[in-house]
């Protein structure tokens, strides 16, 4: 029997996002350690801010934000956002829930360069390079560089060509 093409229109959703993500979703692995990593710099958020005033964004917030930003390849703020209304992935990362309103990009964008022009980058850096499942995965005798994103950051402003002072055999220095 075909079934009807009609639209629920249901006003309420029973399933919380944690069961709407894959158990083994990478995100999982990447999200606990970023929590961990979070968490051990928890004294140090709460230097930064004042105990009164309107609340920020939550810092934790902000750079799961910027995570998942950098691991989509998502082009900028205001396409984050726009993203983070609709996809759950996103807002599970993040520790948004389904209703909770998404922030505006220029709010967003002040708040979370206010957060890492600070010494704060570093360290959040390199608490998550410090933990202990991410720590295995370094070397200092290697790395590996993605051809595609070396291509994408070349570009011809940044080409200058090298003078030469002897003409080479194949070029006889004449039209």
């Amino acid at each position: 029997m075909r079934g009807a093409d009609k639209t629920s229109g249901s006003l309420f959703s029973y399933v919380d996002l944690e069961e709407r993500v894959p158990a083994r979703h990478p995100l999982r692995q990447i999200r606990q350690v970023v929590n961990e990593a979070l968490a051990s710099l928890d004294a140090e958020f709460a230097a930064l801010y004042t105990d009164f005033g309107r609340p920020s964004i939550p810092p934790e917030r902000l750079i799961r934000a910027s995570l998942i930003q950098i691991l989509f390849s998502v082009r900028s703020e205001r396409q984050l956002m726009e993203q983070m209304h609709y996809n759950l992935l996103f807002r599970w990362f993040v520790g948004l829930g389904i209703d909770d309103p998404v922030w505006v990009p220029t709010v967003f964008t002040k708040n979370r360069d206010r957060l890492l022009t600070t010494e704060m980058s570093r360290k959040v850096m390199a608490a998550i390079l410090a933990h202990r499942e991410v720590a295995p995965l370094l070397s200092d005798e290697h790395f590996s560089v993605d051809g595609t994103l070396v291509k994408a950051w070349a570009s011809m402003k940044s080409f200058q060509p090298t003078a030469t002072d002897t003409p080479s055999d194949e070029d006889p220095g004449g039209p």
